[in-house]
């Protein structure tokens, strides 16, 4: 499910001599990866927002109380010390004296405030109304409810059935592993939901709800193929994925979910997948990951780098931010021998982030494998001209690993014209097994899709009016801004396409003034409508113009994740739709 425009959200948080992050702050929004190096902080934000979930439960089930907050009273709800996921004990940064208090400012301009001593958690709210007396009150301030994946583990080999209650009572601890069976058995009236999409993220995976033994034993058993295993005989891997998708099924309504290290136990193929099955969930994310699967998977908007040694968290802008991440990270996210090896299929696109793109408008098709990335690996070509290339470097890795492989190609048009085009086809389809040049100019262009750009916008304007900003509709639509913005690229992008156009046709019988005008001509034609422009124009350079705009003017961040969120099938063009399905069938043809 989606959540509306208006839902009650945290929108930042800030840290005060709290364990390694003496003065931190983390703006946060609908996405949220934390990345950085080990021991950077992202673990202490998390487990911040642990306590605060432990906080909640227990301000919506009673009135607060006069409690002590440094040198002051007011009111405020003290914390079972034993519920809390951290220990009181090294909660001050450096063992410093001074408050430690953990702020969380909510889109209703509402904050709470968690304050730790060595001795006590206390959570004060702070509202911008009448003050909180009653468990209903608290409850119309502060409409959030927070899920926080807990640290999960293998499922016990034989589980006994638990009682209801406890069952519900752990499923925020590390005890919910050990109940996993015995929560299905007792709250199976959404497993429907949950087996299929277990069945759609881990293909040929069927999940069966537990059944009972008469020595109380829950057995739960899993098809694959024609196979029926119990769930602890089939791996690590499996079983921690149907926890996590547990979490997340079960979250649903919720305002926010964390997710601390997701990627323990789990392949590279399964990891790819987290980011879109969070999406669709609908509460807003975030997720504390070392992973440079996850990490490639995102909008470079939604990547937040933490380092305890600066003031405040970095949201990353662009392509070259991410791969500051993968340094970080200590990978460079180069395709590996293995991966080739595995896949015996390789598709060369023109640039590293081509396929993650092409993935995303996948995942809107519903091609769930494709947009996982499995059965293809995907390798930089370095750009039209690479064409001639690619047959020899595929040999060659081919002979280094001693396989066959398969062999795609995926090119930007350019500017090169419709005979260039038809040229360099028709050898591609007589040395490849696929091969697909664009419709548009690059990939970029299929992003300008204005119907889907509005919609963005105005979600991102009714998220800014939900945090009380007074802020009006746009002033224009997404095409006559982008029309408007396009002017200028036109004299560069003609020229370019004149020249190229004369240089594929040099020899023939029209001399240079007759090529030079039948090219003006035709460039002219297509870029006095508006459709056509937006096929022709330098798509990554308009993106980066109108996104400036909306930054600039509405403060609203314009993602290519959202963008594509936004699109309808009806609105993704033809030529995308026939590549992905073309891909699909690639990634499933038999390698000999």
């Amino acid at each position: 499910m989606a959540k509306s425009a208006g839902s009650i959200r945290v929108t930042s948080v800030t840290f005060n001599h709290y364990k390694g992050l003496r003065r931190y702050s983390v703006a946060l929004d609908r996405v949220n990866v934390f990345t950085g190096a080990n021991n950077s902080g992202k673990s202490t934000i998390v487990g911040a927002f642990r306590s605060l979930a432990v906080a909640l439960r227990t301000a919506r089930t009673r009135a607060p109380q006069l409690v002590t907050v440094g040198d002051s009273q007011t009111f405020g709800y003290l914390i079972n010390e034993s519920q809390l996921p951290i220990s009181l004990e090294n909660v001050r940064t450096n063992y410093e004296e001074g408050d430690s208090r953990v702020s969380f400012r909510i889109s209703n301009g509402n904050q709470l405030h968690l304050h730790f001593d060595q001795n006590s958690c206390v959570l004060v709210p702070e509202t911008r109304g009448a003050a909180i007396r009653t468990p209903a009150a608290f409850k119309s301030s502060f409409p959030l409810e927070l899920s926080v994946v807990p640290v999960l583990g293998p499922v016990e080999h034989r589980e006994v059935l638990r009682e209801k209650e406890t069952v519900a009572s752990a499923l925020a601890t590390h005890r919910a592993s050990r109940h996993f069976r015995s929560y299905w058995y007792h709250f199976p009236e959404t497993f429907k939901q949950f087996a299929d999409l277990v069945a759609s993220t881990w293909p040929e995976m069927v999940v069966h709800l537990p059944t009972l033994a008469l020595n109380r034993e829950l057995t739960m058993f899993v098809r694959e193929g024609r196979m029926d295993r119990e769930l602890y005989w089939v791996g690590f891997g499996f079983q921690i994925w149907c926890q996590l998708l547990t979490h997340i099924h079960r979250a649903s309504d919720s305002s926010l979910i964390v997710v601390d290290e997701p990627e323990v136990y789990l392949h590279p193929d399964v990891q790819r997948r987290l980011l879109g099955v969070l999406r669709s969930a609908g509460p807003d994310i975030i997720v504390a990951t070392h992973s440079t699967e996850i990490i490639a998977e995102a909008d470079p908007a939604d990547i937040v780098l933490v380092d305890k040694t600066k003031s405040s968290s970095e949201r990353i802008k662009d392509i070259d931010g991410v791969q500051r991440a993968m340094t970080l990270l200590g990978s460079q996210q180069n395709i590996s021998l293995a991966a080739l090896a595995r896949n015996r299929r390789v598709v060369f696109v023109e640039g590293d982030y081509d396929f993650t793109l092409l993935r995303r408008f996948a995942k809107r098709l519903g091609l769930d494998d494709l947009a996982a990335g499995l059965g293809v690996a995907a390798m930089p070509s370095g750009g039209f001209g690479s064409w001639s290339r690619i047959s020899a470097l595929a040999q060659g890795v081919s002979q280094t690993l001693g396989t066959e492989l398969l062999i795609a190609a995926i090119y930007d048009r350019d500017y090169y014209c419709e005979q260039q085009i038809e040229d360099v086809q028709t050898k591609l389809q007589a040395a490849l097994r696929f091969s697909h040049i664009h419709k548009r100019k690059e990939i970029e262009n299929y992003l300008l899709v204005p119907a889907a750009l509005d919609r963005v916008v105005a979600k991102g304007i009714a998220d800014r009016r939900s945090k009380g900003v007074d802020i009006g509709d746009a002033d224009e639509s997404a095409l006559q801004t982008l029309l408007r913005l396009s002017d200028s690229l036109k004299d560069d992008a003609q020229d370019q396409y004149v020249g190229k156009y004369i240089e594929f046709h040099r020899g023939g019988g029209k001399d240079t003034p007759t090529k030079m005008k039948d090219a003006t001509t035709y460039f002219r034609t297509r870029w006095n409508v508006p459709d056509e422009r937006l096929m022709i124009v330098p798509g990554k350079e308009l993106l980066r113009r109108y996104r400036e705009h909306v930054q600039n003017t509405y403060s609203v961040s314009v993602t290519d994740a959202k963008i594509v969120e936004a699109c309808r099938h009806d609105e993704l063009p033809g030529d995308l739709v026939e590549l992905l399905n073309g891909i699909d069938a690639f990634r499933q043809a038999k390698v000999s």
